[in-house]
């Protein structure tokens, strides 16, 4: 019995290896050579974020440029209510994810792609993607556009509270639209200003 128990503990223990490795340098070997361009071509062409937003990003949503999806899922174990927002190569990952030519594409390949962005490429720079790419609707696609249609200003010009607003709309474009909820779209604003604000404070 005892015998079986042991066999049993190390194939565990082994699957749990080869898993971790698939993860980790999975992606080296799934995503073609064509997608690695595209992908390459996609983040690195984007417009870089002004050192004001990756500032004000990462004191809002803590250390957030500077962990990986590891540290996501292994938080998200620990704490299930935690409200942390996702690292940023984890969510390039899931935009990316559906138009890679995967084959037998499986869901946790999305981790696997996020993994492969997280070693070629920095935080920063999926943040860039992602807020480039995002469509903030009523042909406010970008965060340049949004920013000039709701300011005048260009990113590296915005104020605390302006970029709350900013990430308000990149958590829910609709619901906390000015213009359709601007009851909501103000308190959303007004309240991760607020907690940008606190952390600031904690952080000195």
């Amino acid at each position: 019995m005892i015998k079986y128990l042991k066999i049993s503990i190390a194939l565990a223990f082994a699957a749990l290896v080869l898993l971790f490795l698939y993860v980790e340098f999975g992606g080296k070997f799934i995503i073609g050579n064509s997608d690695k361009r595209m992908i390459h071509h996609e983040i690195r062409s984007r417009e870089k974020l002004p050192e004001n937003f990756t500032n004000f990003y990462n004191t809002l949503y803590p250390n957030a440029l500077h962990e990986n999806s590891w540290h996501l899922l292994l938080q998200s174990v620990i704490n299930k209510n935690n409200q942390r927002k996702e690292c940023p190569c984890n969510i390039t990952a899931f935009q990316l994810t559906p138009i890679l030519a995967i084959k037998g594409k499986k869901s946790i390949d999305q981790f696997v792609v996020a993994r492969y962005l997280e070693h070629h490429y920095r935080q920063e720079e999926c943040l860039s993607f992602n807020f480039s790419h995002f469509d903030f609707l009523e042909n406010r696609k970008g965060i340049s556009n949004l920013s000039q249609s709701l300011f005048k200003k260009d990113i590296k010009d915005l104020q605390s509270i302006e970029m709350a607003e900013i990430v308000s709309l990149y958590e829910n474009p609709v619901k906390n639209n000015r213009f359709r909820n601007p009851e909501r779209a103000k308190t959303r604003a007004k309240f991760l200003n607020q907690v940008y604000n606190n952390n600031l404070k904690n952080n000195k």
